[in-house]
């Protein structure tokens, strides 16, 4: 054996070389008090420094690696939980700000013919912004939607061309900034973009995890585009273009329990007076025209804060939040109105089209969206009685 190979530097770098081969935990600092001794083995000093600084390398990448599918797993996670739009852009910025900087973010989305991008959510220096439009065809947005390329600019330099566009900081210029298309397929829906004031912030790292994210919000918004679709119909009466019997219990339920004191909510219930006969007559398209010929009465005079719903049949709600009472009645008088200026009409024959009415007053005459409904079923029982195309006020009683 070498006389070198019982020089304690030799064994301890070739120790080392062996635990770096096997990819085995490094002590790094243990290798700095035989540095200056290390020269009288000078190839097998430099083969460890290159291992260590290889194995250097691949931890931190592979740490880069485990951080990005971290993120991709949270993010994943929240977007199958939420169907919340701008929650959705939030956490796109928070879990991208983790790994790399984002002195400014945006993310923006464009349907293809539209005349502007839309950016639902755009940060600067600290600062979120309200969701604003683009004209399309400017600006580098629009290059990366046209292309489908990432644009990727390192420096000041790099940005020639039109003004990037930048929502805060008057006091310091972007250096860096990615725009990478958000696919969806071969469809590009948009573009995200992180940005930076200082220069070569980002690598092709950045690119690709911006890249990967990029897809995932597009998938989600598309997913959260759906659920409101499907939402919408599952509360929309399809025949009277209204809310529908699901959507008035959750929005009445809703108003009662967050309503303070001193507010009042109204509620007005109306019934076809001849919607039967109609059917019976002319039958069913005439009885459907009768229902949309209401519910558009209905519609065309609700105000602010103020509901209207198919609640089933020919039977429909209005729930007005602070409203008086006389206003209610005003307001139920003009639909009644409206209703009998404007008759259907079979060939050459006029149909009339009236409604009964029953209101009552939350709470005055009820606490509860049940019993509500129960006292204004009440008073539009006692319209009908009294000869029908008339209202009742529903009869003050403490409940």
């Amino acid at each position: 054996m070498k006389e070198s190979c019982s020089f304690e530097p030799y064994q301890f770098l070739q120790n080392l070389n062996k635990q770096l081969r096997q990819i085995d935990q490094i002590d790094l600092e243990a290798l700095q008090p035989y540095a200056a001794e290390a020269n009288e083995h000078k190839e097998l000093y430099q083969e460890t420094i290159s291992e260590v600084t290889r194995i250097g390398e691949k931890v931190k990448y592979l740490q880069s690696i485990s951080e990005h599918l971290k993120i991709l797993h949270e993010l994943g996670h929240v977007f199958t939980q939420s169907f919340d739009q701008e929650q959705i852009c939030k956490k796109a910025h928070e879990l991208c700000s983790r790994v790399m900087p984002t002195d400014a973010f945006f993310l923006s989305f464009y349907h293809e013919g539209d005349r502007e991008i839309f950016l639902p959510y755009s940060w600067d220096n600290g600062v979120q912004y309200p969701p604003r439009y683009l004209e399309f065809g400017k600006g580098f947005i629009s290059q990366v939607l046209q292309t489908k390329q990432t644009m990727h600019f390192k420096t000041q330099k790099d940005m020639d061309g039109p003004v990037i566009v930048r929502w805060g900081n008057p006091e310091k210029e972007t250096s860096t900034a990615i725009f990478v298309p958000m696919l969806l397929g071969d469809k590009v829906k948009g573009v995200i973009s992180a940005q930076s004031y200082r220069e070569y912030a980002y690598d092709q790292e950045h690119e690709e995890l911006l890249r990967i994210i990029g897809i995932q919000v597009a998938n989600a918004m598309e997913t959260a585009q759906l659920y409101k679709k499907l939402y919408q119909v599952s509360v929309t009466d399809e025949l009277s273009g209204l809310k529908n019997y699901r959507a008035f219990h959750q929005d009445l339920e809703k108003m009662i329990a967050e309503l303070q004191d001193h507010e009042t909510i109204t509620l007005v219930m109306l019934d076809s007076d001849h919607l039967k006969q109609v059917n019976d007559r002319y039958g069913h398209h005439m009885g459907d025209m009768m229902i949309r010929r209401i519910a558009e009465t209905i519609e065309a005079n609700l105000g602010i804060d103020e509901y209207g719903y198919r609640y089933a049949g020919d039977e429909f709600m209005i729930v007005s939040r602070n409203r008086k009472l006389d206003e209610m009645i005003a307001k139920v008088e003009k639909i009644q109105d409206d209703l009998a200026l404007h008759p259907l009409c079979h060939e050459s024959e006029e149909i009339p089209v009236s409604v009964s009415v029953g209101i009552a007053e939350c709470p005055l005459h009820a606490r509860t969206s049940d019993t509500l409904k129960r006292v204004a079923d009440q008073a539009l029982y006692e319209s009908k009685n009294k000869g029908k195309n008339c209202y009742t006020v529903y009869q003050y009683e403490r409940v």
